[in-house]
């Protein structure tokens, strides 16, 4: 039997770590999840070990192809980071994807025999991790925000920054949203309390909307003048941009508000926090919110991305870092 308490040289050590490969089982933390019009789900997930920080994505046909997904799935795409958002481009053939090293990389499938996703475009231009995309111009333009606090503009047929905006906040920005009807105007929301309205044909921001008390964490346009948004402290706002002083709290929750998904059709949002928790809301004609559904035991860890059903309009699917997707039947 081979002594196990073998002693390695000094000069070894390194050498030794390089190769070894026992303990290097990672599990999936997913992060988000996406549902494209004809029904295909895009699961992105980071992978953290002590030795290992990679991450990946998965993408399904269907959405009930991904309900018993476990953490031990063999993923379509492999990063060498984790990947915070992604989205689909246009057709559910094509993604962009967000990583952790800043890169912004777009990902292809080839309609051949083999169906296998492969890099088209990636270029790294943040210099912190990229935490959220949102669309401008449907294949055409779209923005990211990263944790260095700078906002890009991606003319994403070529992958080039039509616009830079170099420390649009002073801490990492988590939220961001693009207006309803308008192809050049968004908003974001960043950990250093502020909300901000730009416009991609200006070169600063149009106005700082709002100056909160605390760390914004997510913020998603609910029509053409208000905006929701949740933060640190957990308390889920609205603003009106007419009149943007006036802040309205409209509920509050025990840990920071981590994401919202507000499905218009139905006025209805989905919340989740850094719990195991998941909370829906109808929106009344005044704004105001009453609970219709209220879960926390399908997940057992953290649930980290939301996203409505395209063909069920009481069907909402969660991911979290319990490596499952989980769906919710809202009634």
């Amino acid at each position: 039997m081979d002594n196990s308490n073998k002693i390695v040289p000094p000069h070894l050590n390194a050498e030794v770590y390089r190769t070894d490969t026992t303990g290097t089982s990672t599990q999936s933390f997913l992060d988000y999840i996406r549902i494209h019009n004809d029904g295909t789900l895009l699961v992105g997930c980071s992978e953290l070990t002590g030795r290992y920080w990679n991450g990946g994505a998965n993408i399904f046909d269907k959405a009930k192809q991904g309900k018993n997904v476990g953490s031990g799935t063999k993923k379509c795409i492999y990063l060498t980071s984790g990947t915070a958002d992604g989205c689909f481009i246009e057709s559910s053939n094509k993604i962009l994807l967000c990583e952790d090293s800043g890169a912004v990389s777009i990902w292809n499938n080839k309609d051949d025999a083999w169906k296998q996703w492969s890099e088209e475009l990636s270029v790294a231009e943040h210099d912190g991790g990229v935490m959220a995309v949102d669309c401008l111009s449907p294949g055409k333009e779209y923005v990211t925000v990263g944790a260095d606090g700078n906002v890009k503009v991606w003319d994403i047929i070529d992958l080039i920054c039509m616009r830079n905006y170099i420390a649009a906040h002073n801490r990492p920005i988590y939220g961001l949203s693009t207006r309803p009807s308008s192809l050049t105007s968004f908003a974001t929301g960043s950990l250093d309390y502020y909300i901000t309205l730009w416009d991609e044909n200006v070169s600063k921001p149009v106005l700082d909307l709002l100056k909160n008390d605390c760390g914004i964490r997510c913020l998603q346009w609910y029509d053409e003048e208000h905006i929701l948004f949740g933060d640190e402290a957990g308390v889920l706002s609205l603003i009106d941009v007419r009149n943007p002083e006036n802040k309205i709290k409209l509920a509050e929750f025990p840990a920071a508000i981590h994401k919202i998904n507000i499905q218009p059709a139905c006025n209805r949002v989905s919340v989740c926090c850094d719990n195991k928790i998941v909370s829906v809301f109808n929106i009344t004609d005044d704004l105001k919110l009453n609970l219709i559904y209220n879960n926390r035991n399908l997940h057992s860890n953290f649930v980290r991305g939301m996203a409505w059903d395209v063909d069920d309009r009481s069907v909402l699917h969660t991911v979290g870092w319990d490596g499952d997707i989980k769906t919710h039947n809202v009634t």
